[in-house]
């Protein structure tokens, strides 16, 4: 499942759930070492358990990397080399805990991406949600999954849970059961999730087309899955994208069918104010 589009395979996790001390000690390890470091290393210096043939700490590199925090590159005979992203630095410098619902929404959503998030977080919030809606019975929900993965497989894993644990994605309670009902939960409709989302795009848009100043708004969604995943109508998008002309991230066209947009700031700039209207 990882060759489509470079998403973690079903079992990346491990059956762990993305817990935001341990995170958090990854995040710091990534910003003070530049070398490359054992997994036995990593552990060491974090408290991430680990162990010969299990533990936490690669299943939390893949998380890190599925939330799009760090880049990792495997150096034979020496370990891994981690990295921050652009986005890891800004969550680090603004909310080094992960405790803001906006950085957890954050999370939530690279997660969710078409491209280098983790495959179940996008058959969950994006394939599923078009297939079943955004509110179905678990029942549906697991003949979808038997369908596409088979029966044998316990694709869902930790994901349900990690929504519903305050130590990992609590917060934002993307997904919640009950009472044999499975509810996806829309992203809020608040000028600091705005600025979010927009920076999330401006990342996406980096990764896909580097160095250009216009995309479709289709591509852009076709690459990400972003907007999908945040649950919005076609209503509320327009309102998010309204927001964003306003705050001048860029132009949106729409003359010419599919939406065009155009670029009015720089990725970092975007960055930099994408915790400024916290309340």
């Amino acid at each position: 499942m990882s060759a489509v589009k470079d998403r973690l395979p079903l079992s990346f996790h491990m059956t762990f759930q993305p817990e935001r001390h341990y995170l958090r000690a990854l995040l710091a390890f990534a910003q003070l070492n530049d070398c490359p470091a054992t997994i036995e290393t990593i552990s060491e210096q974090t408290g991430i358990p680990t162990g010969k043939s299990s533990g936490k700490v690669r299943p939390l590199l893949q998380y890190a990397r599925g939330m799009g925090l760090i880049e990792s590159v495997t150096k034979p005979g020496e370990g891994v080399q981690l990295q921050l992203t652009s986005l890891g630095k800004t969550v680090m410098d603004e909310d080094s805990h992960l405790i803001e619902q906006t950085t957890q929404w954050a999370l939530h959503l690279m997660l969710c991406r078409a491209r280098g998030g983790a495959e179940v977080w996008h058959a969950v919030f994006v394939e599923a949600a078009a297939a079943l809606g955004r509110d179905f019975d678990e029942a549906d929900f697991e003949v979808y999954l038997e369908n596409k993965y088979g029966s044998s497989r316990n694709a869902v894993g930790p994901l349900v849970r990690s929504y519903a644990d305050p130590a990992a994605l609590g917060k934002a309670a993307a997904i919640q059961k009950e009472g044999g009902r499975i509810h996806l939960r829309k992203m809020p409709l608040q000028p600091a999730f705005f600025d979010t989302l927009g920076a999330l795009l401006f990342l996406i848009w980096d990764d896909i087309c580097p160095g250009e100043s216009q995309i479709a708004l289709p591509e852009l969604e076709n690459e990400s899955g972003l907007m999908a995943a945040t649950g919005w109508n076609i209503e509320e998008q327009s309102g998010f994208f309204a927001s964003a002309e306003s705050a001048g991230l860029f132009r949106v066209d729409r003359q010419t069918g599919a939406p065009i947009l155009t670029r009015l700031m720089n990725t970092d700039d975007v960055l930099e104010v994408m915790y400024d209207r916290l309340i």
